[in-house]
């Protein structure tokens, strides 16, 4: 159930209160502020940002009435442990210590717990990674919903000891109430983005599997396609779809009968033809998925990852910018794994013999930049070329490449 505005707005005036802020909040100006975080919780908590996102706002907005020099929550990792995912601290957060005796009692009590004399609690006598942090006081409350322990969010003070008190315990307590929902809202979400995700990226590795030579091929094109995307300044809003169409351009070979799909050597004209289709199956394929709006394009994209800018690709002809800019990077990233990997390409990585032979990174480049213009879009080209170091670093770690 979303939280109310109204709820939220008096969850304010109370932490600035209980915060020793009275006179503040009893002013105009702190009338104004009070609504003003109110809104702003309430936007935050029911907009559609990651838990990480949601998380660090919730700690900025939490130090504007409290002062603290650690902040930290952890939620469950979906096996059992409470990790961090959003920290606020004034040192690095390489050296941040969190006490795992801390975490343990508010786990197994479900409640608040608030420490003014850290170094000097019983409670808390073997924790000693506050000791080594210097850690004067500390609050600490859990992020329950629906009966279950989500996480724990900890604040602490190394400047001074008393630095929290009753109210403030209670307060974040109430901000952690709040939150509570939410966080499992954008938990769940996780799980779903995580379990969306692990079925592309299967659905597109049985798809290389079929063939032995294509293993791993879709998930380096997708890599690829992400680092020259990166390279010409895409916004996350274009890779996101552009890294799925990578990662399923080639689903369209799921139809193609493996008599044409394993063959060792050059196509009939008929086989082409039949081989040239897998693009325009992909999209089919795709435009059955039910994909969330901000992918809506993939299957398009996907689709025309063999089109070519001189019109001369397949299956639809498209010429310069009618092709999908996300379409011409999977083209290059395409052609580029495809002449550094083991493949039948006769035209461009067949010995006289019949052999087939792996490009070095830099003939590939050669090929690539010699088809900037006609099969190529330049500008992706020249985006591929400023990154292909980092290409082949993973390129290196995945394939064997030649070195020459």
């Amino acid at each position: 159930m979303p939280v109310r505005w109204c709820e939220l707005w008096r969850a304010v005036s109370s932490l600035m209160t209980m915060s020793g802020h009275l006179s503040w909040v009893n002013s105009s100006a702190g009338r104004g502020r009070r609504q003003v975080i109110a809104h702003e919780l309430q936007r935050d908590l029911s907009s559609d940002m990651s838990i990480d996102a949601l998380l660090t706002r919730i700690l900025d907005k939490v130090s504007e009435f409290l002062v603290f020099n650690n902040g930290v929550v952890l939620l469950d990792d979906g096996n059992g442990s409470l990790v961090p995912r959003a920290v606020k601290t004034d040192r690095p957060q390489s050296r941040l210590g969190i006490s795992s005796t801390l975490v343990d009692l508010v786990k197994k009590e479900r409640t608040g717990l608030l420490s003014v004399d850290a170094l000097n609690d019983e409670r808390l006598k073997d924790a000693d990674s506050l000791i080594l942090e210097g850690v004067r006081s500390t609050l600490a409350v859990p992020i329950v919903s629906q009966g279950e322990l989500l996480g724990v969010m900890i604040l602490d003070s190394t400047s001074r000891s008393n630095a929290f008190g009753a109210k403030d315990l209670q307060l974040i307590s109430g901000v952690a109430a709040h939150m509570a929902q939410s966080v499992r809202n954008s938990l769940l979400n996780e799980e779903l983005r995580l379990l969306f995700d692990s079925s592309i990226s299967a659905l597109a590795a049985t798809v290389d599997a079929r063939h032995p030579l294509t293993a791993g091929h879709s998930q380096r094109v997708a890599t690829y396609s992400v680092m020259i995307a990166q390279e010409l300044g895409l916004e996350d809003a274009v890779i996101g779809p552009l890294l799925y169409a990578a990662l399923l351009h080639d689903i369209g070979k799921i139809g193609i009968p493996d008599a044409v799909l394993l063959k060792d050597g050059p196509f009939t004209p008929q086989e082409r033809e039949t081989m040239n289709g897998h693009p325009q199956k992909t999209r089919v394929i795709l435009e059955k998925f039910r994909f969330p709006a901000r992918l809506r394009d993939v299957p398009r994209i996907a689709g025309c990852h063999h089109e070519k800018i001189n019109g001369q690709g397949y299956p639809a002809g498209l010429t310069g910018m009618d092709i999908p800019l996300e379409a011409r990077v999977i083209a290059v990233a395409d052609v580029f794994d495809a002449l550094t990997s083991a493949r039948d390409y006769p035209k461009y990585d067949r010995d006289h013999d019949g052999t087939t032979r792996i490009m070095s990174t830099q003939q590939a480049r050669t090929i690539i930049e010699r088809d900037a213009g006609t099969h190529f879009d330049p500008a992706v080209v020249q985006a591929f070329v400023s990154c292909l170091p980092r290409i082949e670093m993973h390129a290196r770690q995945t394939i064997q490449l030649p070195s020459v």
